[in-house]
């Protein structure tokens, strides 16, 4: 696996493992930082968030796995974030803000 992990997102600090795992020889990934506003479905149920399926643009993205999660505070306010691996393989970190109920997609990774 190549990036220059200095640069990259805690996302991608954290998937070095997640694609050092042994489905993942050799993966190069690319990162890009979006932080865009999205609609996402996601079931809440027994204390978790899962995010299900989520839209960016015209183009659903459905969630293949969730990778890792995560969380931070702000003041009172809790984030959630995900990477998570959609149906096409692209890598991507999801936030959900519980102060505002909102979500953004931060990053991609792709190949």
């Amino acid at each position: 696996m190549r990036f220059d992990i200095g640069a990259a997102p805690e996302c991608a600090r954290r998937l070095e493992f997640v694609c050092a795992a042994p489905g993942f020889p050799g993966l190069a990934m690319h990162w890009e930082r979006l932080d865009e506003s999205i609609k996402v479905r996601a079931d809440f149920t027994g204390g978790s968030i899962l995010p299900v399926v989520f839209r960016r643009g015209e183009q659903q993205i459905r969630v293949k796995t969730i990778n890792t999660r995560w969380q931070d505070s702000r003041g009172q306010n809790r984030r959630c974030y995900f990477a998570v691996t959609a149906d096409s393989g692209d890598v991507y970190q999801l936030c959900f803000d519980t102060g505002d109920l909102t979500w953004k997609l931060e990053y991609v990774m792709y190949e």
